[in-house]
């Protein structure tokens, strides 16, 4: 069931235990990161282990500072417990972060087109 909040971004009805999908739709920020992607990426890593993640940039409209600086501390933290990660029509300065990060992804990372977002939720949970 997809989760709607004005204020956070969509958790898409894709999502499973162990399948984290994301729909950006608007400004990622901090309180949305702290309070509803993060708590739902340790959950699941804290009991399964590894994961897998899909991001999905429908509308992006960027990044508020602060939430920017968590997003580096999580993947030095959870980074080795994704075991495929999805990027879906990602910008340029994202496929740009990602590189950044890179190292501290254990599995494999993939970016799809938006025609291609059905393949990746496909991948993403094969």
């Amino acid at each position: 069931m997809s989760e709607v909040n004005e204020k956070f971004n969509t958790i898409m009805p894709e999502t499973t235990d162990r399948v984290l999908c994301v729909q950006i739709d608007r400004l990622i920020s901090e309180v949305g990161y702290k309070q509803n992607f993060l708590p739902r990426l340790e959950k699941m890593v804290n009991k399964f282990g590894e994961i897998c993640l899909l991001v999905y940039y429908k509308n992006f409209k960027g990044w508020e500072h602060d939430a920017a600086k968590e997003d580096m501390v999580s993947y030095a933290q959870f980074g080795k417990k994704i075991k495929k990660y999805a990027l879906v029509n990602p910008p340029e300065s994202e496929i740009f972060r990602r590189k950044m990060i890179d190292e501290n992804i254990s599995g494999e990372t993939r970016i799809f087109s938006e025609e291609q977002l059905q393949e990746a939720i496909e991948w993403v949970k094969s």
